[in-house]
């Protein structure tokens, strides 16, 4: 059995905002470059994003096509909007 204290200790909880690439990378326990060409492939879809961040709207674009990783914290509407975005 988990002690409680301990598992929160362990837990990065981040919730939805504009994120960077760094960030968006940890989140999907990948390397920045590993992130980066995951992007390459995608950028048309999502855009570019603006200075070193993507917009929330972004960030939901990419959590819709990569899924969502477990330190997120969403609300019940930032997942169905998520899950409802036209690809």
């Amino acid at each position: 059995m988990f002690d409680n204290k301990q598992s929160k200790q362990n837990i990065d909880l981040i919730s939805l905002r504009a994120l960077t690439h760094k960030q968006l990378a940890q989140m999907y326990g990948v390397s920045w470059s590993t992130f980066r060409n995951w992007m390459k492939k995608v950028e048309l879809e999502v855009g570019k994003k603006t200075g070193h961040f993507y917009h929330i709207h972004q960030v939901k674009k990419i959590f819709h096509l990569f899924g969502i990783p477990q330190q997120a914290i969403l609300t019940s509407s930032d997942i169905d909007d998520i899950l409802n975005s036209k690809g």
